[in-house]
């Protein structure tokens, strides 16, 4: 069965061709992994573990924050001063990789010459001990060899792991680091084309009442600062939001009840101008007549009232959306989820007999009645069933502590039922059923049958939904740390 995985809304590899991993009881991972894929993942480990620890700069999750400082700075200057970063930076760059590789060659010499240096010191040094200690030519000897063995056996120990090697373990740990910051765009991304959405009616008065207050001050802004500086600025502000503490300053805004209030009633009357006006305009639009009738001091009287009330009753239902996502969000804060959606697709074969007509009997040397892709048998799509729910608990090392990790694995129909695939039925390539017609070797295919045609398939489809949880919990210090699987 073919599986084409496609993400929803929610690690390293030496350069040589060899593998390497840091635990020995996750060797079982290469027969989990297809061949292209671990060679692919061999390739790309040392990029993985670059981009890895780029994003992690990034999300401001390094022991140094003076790492994610520095990159804030570096967008401001890149934008403010775009053509000095270009004319003089990249060079500075080369210049910088140069001198940074020539300084290491030379110290590592140096320091490898002291060492050899200090080592020949005390070997000379033991030797003269030993000359005067023993006059036994024959015990010096032997005190020798053993002094040999001795060093030869330290140099093994002290065996030294070749410099850009990455391990396997690693290199999937780093994919999972990339894979949960791409998830995160990716949310961020949606959630904001949701809130842009103009086929709803209530997201779009909300996109309307914000842009009221922020249009003018967004104009103002960009003609007095300037398109450098605004780039500068909200780059460093999307590059500041996952630092600690701007969380910290959010969480405190958000508690703050003042504000909390002086929000939800700025959304609430942006909300109620916006509808009341649309709402006045359709009205005037149907009964133009009568509105010139009217007395305007009365008209405008009573669309102060109606903004005021419906402004009332959206307030409190902003009040509702703030404790809400706040109650979501500290939920949300206890694990990490992440949702994939797979694709599955079955063939179903079929073969022409004369006075049978279409029938799933086939040839002794041909394909079965249903088939993957690689057109390998397999039972039919009734039979199909999906993976039974997983438990798995970690014990790991995370910022120099021990925390129990719990993955739950949930698999779930996305679809009710199998359907066929109709992709090419303007194209002529399946007929109204989703069948494409062959000849007697399953060749020529077309949506048209004719004289010729011996054989059919149609593809069946089926989306499934992986849903896993991680939780983490943080462990006493005298926490067995042996490995737990259930």
């Amino acid at each position: 069965m073919s599986r084409s995985a496609s993400t929803s809304d929610t690690n390293h590899s030496s350069s040589k061709n060899t593998l390497s991993f840091s635990s020995p009881y996750k060797v079982q991972t290469l027969d989990q992994i297809p061949t292209p894929l671990l060679k692919l993942l061999v390739v790309l480990g040392p990029t993985l573990q670059s981009t890895a620890k780029f994003v992690d700069i990034l999300m401001w999750r390094t022991k140094q924050p003076r790492q994610s400082v520095l990159v804030v700075l570096l967008w401001i200057c890149l934008c403010l001063w775009t053509w000095q970063c270009l004319a003089f930076g990249i060079p500075t760059l080369v210049v910088y990789k140069l001198a940074r590789d020539w300084l290491f060659i030379k110290t590592s010499k140096t320091r490898r010459d002291a060492l050899e240096k200090k080592r020949q010191e005390q070997r000379l040094k033991r030797e003269a001990q030993l000359e005067e200690d023993y006059s036994d030519d024959e015990r010096i000897t032997q005190l020798r060899l053993q002094q040999q063995k001795e060093e030869e056996d330290e140099l093994i120990s002290r065996k030294i792991r070749p410099e850009g090697e990455v391990s396997l373990d690693d290199t999937l740990e780093d994919l999972a680091i990339v894979n949960t910051f791409i998830d995160h765009v990716r949310l961020q991304v949606k959630r904001l084309l949701i809130r842009v959405d103009g086929t709803r009616a209530d997201t779009a008065i909300s996109c309307l009442s914000f842009l009221m207050y922020t249009w003018p001050l967004w104009i103002l802004i960009c003609w007095a600062a300037g398109a450098h500086l605004v780039f500068a600025v909200a780059g460093a502000l999307l590059l500041v939001s996952p630092s600690p503490w701007f969380h910290i300053i959010i969480m405190s805004l958000r508690s703050n009840i003042v504000l909390k209030h002086a929000l939800a009633a700025v959304w609430a009357y942006g909300v109620a101008f916006v509808t009341t006006s649309l709402s006045s305009c359709t009205f005037k639009r149907k009964s133009s007549t009568k509105s010139k009738k009217q007395n305007k001091r009365a008209s405008v009287k009573h669309w102060i009232s109606s903004v005021l009330t419906r402004a009332k009753s959206e307030k409190s239902k902003a009040l509702e959306v703030i404790e809400t996502k706040e109650k979501i969000e500290q939920e949300g804060n206890k694990g990490t989820r992440s949702e994939m959606v797979f694709q599955f697709e079955v063939y179903e074969n079929q073969r022409w007999w004369l006075g049978v007509n279409w029938t799933t009997n086939m040839m002794p040397s041909e394909r079965g009645p249903w088939t993957d892709n690689q057109l390998k048998a397999i039972p039919p799509k009734e039979e199909f069933e999906l993976p039974e729910p997983t438990l798995k608990t970690d014990i790991i090392n995370k910022n120099g502590k021990q925390v129990e990790r719990t993955t739950n694995k949930v698999w779930s129909w996305a679809d009710g039922d199998w359907w066929v695939d109709m992709t090419g039925e303007i194209n002529g390539k399946v007929d109204h059923n989703g069948w494409e017609y062959g000849n007697n070797a399953w060749k020529q295919l077309n949506g048209t049958p004719g004289m010729q045609t011996f054989t059919r398939r149609r593809r069946w489809c089926r989306r499934a939904k992986l849903v896993e949880r991680e939780t983490d919990q943080e462990l006493p210090n005298n926490a067995n740390s042996n490995k737990k699987t259930v």
